[in-house]
């Protein structure tokens, strides 16, 4: 009951808005419904109390509260006041009349907390309530095939994230067979972007079938967090700078991906192999961690890489270096200065990257990802 108090007071204050208007809808009914039923309870109340107050002389208002409550629940005690005949005659009246709010009150209750369209509503605030509280998480819009092992490799990560799915279907089969937090509606809308946490946010992985839908996301997006990271799917294309014109930062083309991989593994399969291992596509583990040199111990900082001796340290070789202009250098000789505005990459398994972090890093850093 305080839950519903509390969600009451929510809708009231207008701090929560769900996309599902049908089921708010449903829920505010219901709510009245009972409302309804709880007036009826109490007008019955007090009429047995104004009755008894009135035909029996001397009956205190507690005492005519108490024999009108008892008479009503049924339970079968004891009369608390003597009943003459008016006062026996009001009381027989008094259980028929009850008899008819009583059954309406119970069947309102009963067939208010067995609707699923209620459970299905509180499900919807509690998922609600938990995507409040993402910060700097990742949206992805739809649930498709690439989708699903997007969210597969968040959730591996560890990663939190939140996916809007339009089809009813698949929203239900996201409720019963996975533990992600989703929202059922149209992602090329400003409010249910704004649902999921777009000003929050942090990435937006846009995976929707159709190109149109896919550029009018992105555009939406960009407008609103101007900041947010943009992957975008492309079926076409000759519709790429489309999409980067609306604001995406990477575009993924699912089949010229895979068709540069089936090709490489013609003349190349070893390198595939590699490639499999580092994206973790593999049974191993193995981690690219991109690190901003700000992040790092004084003693690491404005040095060159032998002067600083980071790599001697963590033995771990420092793979690549991002310029401050985007550019990367591979293998970068043992006499570069490590300057503000770098980016450090490094590879490892889990545990050689938790132990360089935690040798390098300046103490409430985390690494850059």
């Amino acid at each position: 009951m305080i839950h519903v108090i509390h969600l009451l007071h929510l809708l009231r204050a207008k701090e929560i808005h769900f996309t599902q208007k049908g089921r708010l809808d449903h829920f505010r009914s219901a709510v009245r419904r009972l409302w309804v039923a709880l007036g009826l309870l109490v007008i019955a109340v007090l009429i047995g109390m104004v009755g008894y107050h009135m035909i029996i002389e001397g009956t205190s208002w507690f005492d005519a509260y108490y024999m009108s409550l008892v008479t009503l629940s049924t339970v079968g005690f004891g009369e608390v006041i003597t009943l003459n005949h008016t006062g026996r005659l009001f009381t027989s009246f008094l259980i028929l009349f009850n008899i008819g709010f009583f059954t309406y009150a119970i069947s309102t209750v009963t067939s208010i907390f067995s609707d699923p369209e209620i459970h299905a509503f509180f499900f919807d605030f509690k998922i609600m309530e938990r995507i409040k509280k993402l910060q700097q998480h990742t949206i992805v819009c739809g649930y498709g095939r690439h989708a699903g092992e997007v969210c597969k490799e968040l959730a591996r990560q560890k990663m939190p994230f939140v996916i809007i799915e339009m089809d009813p279907k698949k929203a239900v089969l996201l409720g019963q067979e996975t533990d992600y937090l989703f929202l059922q509606g149209d992602a090329t809308t400003d409010e249910v972007l704004q649902e999921a946490g777009i000003d929050r946010a942090t990435s937006l992985v846009v995976t929707l079938p159709s190109d149109a839908n896919n550029v009018f996301v992105v555009l939406t997006a960009r407008q609103i967090n101007p900041s947010i990271k943009i992957i975008s799917r492309l079926n076409n294309a000759s519709d790429e700078l489309k999409l980067r014109r609306a604001g995406a930062n990477h575009v993924v083309i699912p089949e010229q991906i895979g068709g540069y991989y089936m090709a490489t593994l013609i003349n190349k399969p070893d390198l595939v192999a590699f490639f499999n291992l580092i994206s973790n596509m593999g049974t191993n583990h193995v981690v690219f961690e991109e690190i901003a040199v700000a992040q790092l111990k004084e003693q690491f900082r404005g040095r060159s890489i032998a002067q600083s001796g980071i790599e001697v340290a963590t033995q771990i070789p420092i793979m690549a270096l991002r310029h401050t202009d985007g550019r990367y250098q591979l293998n970068p000789p043992s006499e570069t200065l490590l300057q503000p505005g770098m980016q450090i990459v490094v590879l490892g398994d889990d545990e050689q990257i938790k132990r360089f972090c935690s040798l390098v890093l300046a103490d409430g850093n985390d690494a850059a990802t």
